[in-house]
């Protein structure tokens, strides 16, 4: 199975301290894209990606995890999608 692209976008509501977040982020190797957005390769679904992540996030904070198709555009992200 190849690995997919995925962007997740969170809302932290909280304010609270988001450092094991962070370190989740990290050892899922995601790539920031914007301010509270990442971009990630996976072989774990949508869905299995936002139960993971969502175990690090305030029950109030909001998630959404897509997966990129082929055709991909920016301007001024902090990463190039295309190159992921």
């Amino acid at each position: 199975m190849s690995l997919k692209l995925y962007l997740v976008s969170c809302e932290f509501t909280s304010g609270g301290d988001y450092g094991s977040f962070r370190e989740k982020r990290r050892t899922l190797e995601a790539t920031e894209i914007l301010a509270q957005q990442w971009a990630l390769r996976s072989r774990f679904s949508a869905a299995e990606l936002k139960e993971q992540l969502r175990g690090y996030l305030d029950e109030r904070d909001r998630i959404t995890v897509a997966e990129v198709g082929e055709e991909k555009a920016s301007r001024r992200a902090k990463a190039d999608l295309a190159k992921l």
